[in-house]
């Protein structure tokens, strides 16, 4: 039954010359990213559900990536939904009606979203995958629940798990969003509508400001990886000689991580600038604020600044036999600070996947 609603779909679609909501879209998606980073406008862009880019992550020689097998990549689907200008549509919370079908073959379906993740869960191991989607920006469909109609549109993505054998010149991809009222449709593609990126951090390509919002896509990693490894909840006063070293250990470790002279964070975690050759933008807080301004950066940025300054102050005190003092005050405090807003911040990326 399904196949032969999809066939029916299908030739609807194909007599009314119809892509997505309705509209009369020829057959490949509305987006504006082709191919290899070409520009292609359709004759008319009336469709509810808009391709921005549909992309291919080529692994570097078979490098180990998540569960992936040596013959299996991502595909990234990046789209804008309209809203409708009169209805309300609830979407299908089921990633199998979200799918990617290539060479009219092999049928796959969207992957989880991790909206459940929090900074400080012991229970959390996300894939490489899984931070990319956190950190995009981008939603999940699945987890849209009712789009209102008349708002503004939403940026979402889809990615999938496929099989390298798929991809050869003549390859064709037929992107279905199923079991959503209006926002039904079939978006089809050829090879030469997918652009191939080397990391998962290229897909931003399709941005306005490919450079700043790539930094505030960034800046997820550098407040996870931050607060995953500082000296959570330990404050001066309970400190015994042999937490010191510990203590100053920590210090120096976010220290390096910060330094642009000793690499930068990517969606997926901190690539040392000794490691394998990426093109990574550095940190730039002014950046991350005109991409979301409503993240509290500057508050974060400084209590990261006071802890490293009044931290490192207050350990050579105590290892000269003095106390922390009003610098240790200041390095609890801000500690303090650095957790409460780290949290916030992430749980704002992690809300972004539900557009909220």
């Amino acid at each position: 039954m399904k196949k032969l609603l999809k066939m029916m779909l299908t030739a609807a679609l194909t007599l009314s010359l119809a892509a997505c909501g309705g509209g009369d879209t020829p057959g490949v998606g509305s987006g504006e990213i082709y191919g290899s980073g070409t520009h292609r406008t359709p004759e008319k862009r009336n469709s509810l559900i808009e391709s921005k880019g549909l992309f291919l992550l080529e692994r570097e020689g078979g490098a180990g990536l998540d569960d992936l097998n040596a013959q299996q990549t991502y595909l990234i689907h990046v789209y804008d939904i309209h809203p409708d200008s009169a209805k309300n549509v609830e979407m299908s919370p089921f990633e199998s009606n979200y799918t990617i079908t290539m060479n009219g073959v092999n049928e796959y379906e969207a992957l989880y979203a991790p909206v459940t993740y929090k900074i400080d869960s012991i229970y959390d191991s996300p894939s490489k995958i899984d931070y990319f989607m956190l950190a995009s920006g981008y939603a999940a469909p699945p987890e849209l629940d009712t789009i209102l109609a008349g708002g503004e549109a939403i940026r979402a993505m889809s990615v999938y798990k496929i099989n390298l054998n798929d991809m050869k010149d003549d390859t064709t991809a037929a992107f279905i969003i199923e079991n959503c009222d209006v926002y039904d449709c079939e978006l089809n593609f050829t090879r030469n509508d997918i652009i191939s990126v080397s990391q998962f951090d290229d897909v931003f390509q399709l941005e306005d400001n490919p450079t700043d919002y790539q930094i505030a896509a960034e800046y997820f990693q550098r407040i996870r990886v931050i607060c995953n490894n500082m000296i959570t909840g330990t404050m001066f006063d309970n400190l015994h000689s042999n937490g010191l070293e510990s203590y100053k250990n920590g210090l120096s470790t976010i220290e390096l991580w910060t330094s642009s002279e000793f690499g930068a964070f990517s969606t997926t975690g901190f690539e040392s600038a000794l490691g394998r050759n990426v093109d990574l933008p550095q940190f730039d807080r002014e950046a991350v604020k005109r991409v979301y301004p409503d993240l509290p950066v500057d508050e974060f940025e400084d209590a990261l600044e006071s802890w490293l300054t009044n931290g490192k102050i207050a350990i050579d005190s105590l290892n000269n036999g003095g106390s922390a003092g009003d610098e240790g005050k200041l390095a609890d405090a801000a500690l303090r600070d650095m957790m409460t807003y780290g949290r916030k911040i992430v749980e704002y990326y992690t809300a972004r996947l539900k557009n909220q």
